[in-house]
């Protein structure tokens, strides 16, 4: 998987997901939201978000891969919508 140069809300950069955007508001990741968790330049996880607390800069998903639960903070990593599900 080719890992995006920069955060970007151009969907024809290379490496941008469908819908093209990296979530710069934390406020609008809502529960039933599949998020790609990028560190850097590496996809750490993707996963279902469970609850989001944006006033404590964390959130929790149900990663897809493992089906565990995992605590992510929003400082420290990139978010972006996953370009295989949305939300309902």
């Amino acid at each position: 998987m080719t890992a995006p140069s920069a955060p970007t809300t151009d969907a024809t950069t290379p490496g941008a997901t469908a819908d093209g955007a990296w979530v710069q508001d934390p406020a609008l990741i809502r529960a039933g939201d599949r998020l790609e968790v990028w560190e850097q330049d590496t996809l750490c996880h993707v996963g279902t978000v469970g609850q989001s607390a944006p006033h404590l800069g964390l959130l929790w998903i149900l990663e897809a891969r493992t089906g565990s639960r995992r605590l992510v903070p929003f400082h420290g990593y990139r978010l972006r919508l996953s370009p295989f599900a949305r939300a309902a």
